[in-house]
């Protein structure tokens, strides 16, 4: 492939030239979240944080040991290190006692905030600050910088975006700007593709984050218009603050990210219980790899019948090695899987097509990926937790997927600060919700009050039933066809008021207004590719499978899989990297398992529409952020 590194270095120069720091004062950084560092800069922190140690061990005076302690806590926070900060906290507390200098009072509120913050938990983290009176000009700018993790943390990227920018202008030393603008570059990866390209500032500064971000996002799709792309943006933004140092990195990211595969092999069962599956996913790998312009020389591809019980899977591993394989695609199986776990590294890249059991992913090159339905539980949490829904009620059905689901968005809604006040399953057997729905409202409750009352007036009472009012949504695991009888039962039980919750799992992909006008005021997270599909892949899936639109989703899945083969090296090095995925936006988080950024949807006269979930605003920031609808076209 070609590499124009030419234009991409007098791209820098353009920048290091206009670029001057005239700033008067150096703030504490944060990090934003326990995103995946470089060992190089795992290592710098840790030994500052060391250093930091040091300096407390080695003074007598109390302040300064709390001082130094705060300041090694948070070069461990900037390095993904909870634990050790969390530590260093505690020991601050404990010898604290009643410390009566408000410096020292505020250096512990931050801390505080700030780990609440890396352990993702908005809701502490928020009372924290709200409480917070930081009073050194450092501790101010502190306050400020974990407003802007919490706003990340919230889901308000936009508002982090504003706020790095204003702190951006007080930084002096250029590793601590370049871990601003690395924050940036984050937050506005996060955004959705919709997202993205709604945005619009006034302030010429965002504005040439937002195109910089914008060339970046298509230059993923479109690899040999990036190198003009990138020039002449830089051309329009002369003058922009982005640092050197960060330019240098994307240029490098982006030489990595165009880095070719010479051969890959999918191992793929393609017979049995698994064929099916494993045919849309091809597809979509195929589709793919045949409309794929970016590449100069297409790979050579191999398929190997993982469900051929004469050879194991590390058998037909090593065969595809032997072949020459440079990447392999597979397995599908949760059983193959879980042995390549037990590895301690593999010989070349392998992306699996399903998780394993253990999160914990030590082998490397081994690379996980699959559409999780636990991912979206606790995507669900989330949102939720965003919109300041602290109260929830789970249902969900008596089976191991509906269990896995209930566990997923439990334990992290309650790790975000939530409560799960009220838990019900329900047969998978039955049709009739009336009993396990009535539990869970507590409507028995109200039964036995109306009964008592009779009983005391010795005559028949005239009352409605009345549901318990503690709970701020309900979280509701369903397949399609039970959520279509759940959600009128719902409505039925006193419950219609309640905002309802769920996954991809209760829409087929394909528009029904008759069967789905039931599931109107029901609001799921999905993909892409079934809410925003602008691919020109979709009309090549309707047109040649007309057949298997309820595996759409695999589909898109394989189409993601061809795509990721050319980005793991780009999100394996970088913590801020994303792709654009038709399965969501995509990262990998500390154990090279893949993330998926979904998409919002909420049913209305029977057909999805999809929305950008309105997040409250914060009063000192002029951005605003409103809601955009469009209706889903399939």
């Amino acid at each position: 492939m070609k590499s124009h590194t030419l234009k991409l270095f007098l791209l820098a120069c353009i920048i290091s030239l206009s670029a001057c720091d005239t700033q008067p004062t150096k703030p504490d950084q944060t990090a934003t979240k326990d995103s995946r560092p470089t060992t190089e800069e795992q290592a710098t922190l840790t030994d500052e944080a060391e250093q930091w140690l040091t300096s407390a061990e080695n003074s007598d005076n109390h302040s300064e040991q709390i001082k130094y302690r705060a300041l090694a806590a948070r070069y461990y926070l900037e390095a993904g290190k909870t634990d050790p900060a969390q530590r260093q906290l505690d020991i601050i507390k404990l010898t604290a006692g009643s410390v009566t200098d408000g410096t020292n009072k505020a250096a512990i509120s931050l801390l505080s905030a700030d780990i609440a913050i890396h352990k993702k938990n908005a809701v502490l983290a928020s009372q924290i600050l709200s409480a917070s009176s930081p009073i050194s000009r450092d501790q101010q700018l502190y306050f400020y910088a974990l407003k802007a993790d919490l706003d990340y943390l919230s889901g308000k990227y936009m508002f982090t975006v504003d706020r790095r920018v204003q702190l951006d202008t007080y930084i002096l030393d250029k590793k601590d700007k370049n871990r601003n603008h690395k924050k940036i570059w984050i937050a506005l990866s996060t955004l959705s593709t919709t997202q993205l390209n709604n945005q619009y500032s006034s302030n010429p500064v965002i504005r040439g984050w937002l195109d910089l971000a914008k060339v970046m996002r298509s230059g993923q799709q479109n690899i040999s218009k990036l190198e003009d792309d990138l020039l002449d943006w830089g051309t329009r933004y002369p003058s922009h603050p982005v640092g050197e140092m960060f330019l240098s990195e994307l240029i490098d990211n982006y030489q990595a990210y165009t880095k070719d595969t010479k051969h890959i092999a999918v191992l793929l069962p393609m017979n049995g219980n698994l064929s099916s599956i494993s045919n849309s996913i091809k597809n979509g790998f195929l589709s793919a790899y045949y409309n794929d312009t970016n590449t100069t020389t297409k790979p050579v591809l191999s398929f190997y019948d993982s469900s051929d019980e004469s050879q194991s899977f590390r058998q037909l591993y090593e065969r595809a090695i032997d072949s020459g394989a440079t990447n392999i695609i597979g397995p599908l199986d949760k059983v193959s899987i879980n042995q390549l776990t037990q590895q301690r590294e593999l010989d070349i890249p392998v992306l699996t097509l399903n998780y394993a059991e253990n999160n914990f992913n030590n082998t490397e090159n081994l690379f996980q990926f699959g559409l999780s339905p636990e991912d979206e539980a606790r995507q669900v949490a989330e949102l939720v937790i965003r919109q300041n829904k602290l109260r929830a009620a789970v249902f969900y059905p008596d089976s191991k997927w509906g269990e896995r689901l209930n566990k997923a968005f439990s334990e992290h809604y309650e790790s975000l600060g939530g409560r799960v006040l009220t838990v019900k399953n329900y047969a998978t057997s039955s049709n009739d919700y009336r009993r396990p729905i009535r539990t869970l409202f507590n409507l028995d409750q109200s039964d036995i009050r109306r009964r008592k009352v009779e009983n005391t007036i010795s005559e028949r009472a005239q009352s409605e039933p009345y549901r318990r009012q503690d709970i701020d949504m309900v979280f509701l695991a369903a397949t399609h066809h039970s959520a279509r009888g759940i959600m009128p039962a719902f409505k039925f039980h006193h419950a219609g008021d309640l905002p309802v919750y769920s996954t991809s799992h209760v829409y087929t992909g394909k528009i029904n207004r008759d069967l789905d006008r039931d599931l109107d005021g029901l609001t799921f997270c999905d993909l892409p590719w079934i809410l925003q599909n602008h691919s020109p892949l979709a009309n090549v899936f309707s047109k040649n499978w007309p057949e298997q639109q309820s595996l759409t989703r695999l589909y898109a899945l394989g189409i993601d899989a061809y795509h990721l083969v050319y980005n793991l090296d780009y999100l394996n090095k970088n913590s801020y990297a994303f792709y654009d995925g038709q399965t969501g936006n995509i990262q990998l988080d500390e154990n090279n398992r893949v993330t998926r950024k979904l998409l919002w949807a909420q049913f209305k006269s029977g057909r999805p529409v999809y929305f950008e979930p309105v997040l409250p605003e914060l009063a000192d920031l002029t951005h605003t952020e409103t809601e955009a609808e469009t209706e889903t076209e399939n």
